[in-house]
């Protein structure tokens, strides 16, 4: 059976170059993702979790050019909590290549999600959960180690797209 507005959920995973994965973070029904709600979420899951993974080491944290994330406010919270992190102007809007979760993980999340139809918007979650939990930590690990070589291809394509 197919639907016309099949379930949709927003959520924010976070993985590292050693192929931690963080479990996924279901934005609440109908809350508008704006830089306070980001933000909320930036202190209370994602800043625990990456210091946790961490465990003192230096990291970077990046993140796409969503409007919540490159708002004014969420960059000085980032800046005052998070000082390694990618600031907009460092970072092409639009860049899948260049980011692991874009190349990677969305893919493999969407392809094992998209094999059965959910029709609710908890079924989704519980598989969305299950399929984030049980990731291969070498596959990610793999993929966040293609990124230089990823970034030097858009540079030599001159920012266009690489395959």
């Amino acid at each position: 059976m197919h639907t016309k507005f099949p379930a949709a959920v927003i959520v924010i995973v976070v993985i590292s170059s050693e192929g931690d994965v963080m479990p996924p973070q279901f934005f609440e029904e109908g809350v508008r993702i704006n830089a306070d709600g980001y933000i909320h979420v930036l202190e209370t899951v994602v800043k625990p979790r990456v210091d946790m993974v961490a465990a003192g080491r230096d990291y970077l944290f990046q993140q796409d050019s969503a409007p919540a994330h490159k708002s004014r406010k969420t960059q000085a919270w980032l800046h005052s909590n998070m000082p390694y992190h990618w600031t907009p102007d460092l970072w092409p809007p639009s860049s899948p290549d260049c980011n692991p979760l874009d190349y990677y993980l969305w893919g493999v999340v969407e392809e094992k999600v998209n094999a059965k139809f959910h029709n609710t918007k908890d079924a989704l979650r519980a598989t969305i959960t299950v399929v984030v939990l049980n990731v291969d930590r070498k596959e990610v690990k793999h993929a966040c180690g293609r990124f230089r070589s990823r970034l030097e291809r858009v540079v030599a394509a001159n920012g266009g797209y690489i395959e």
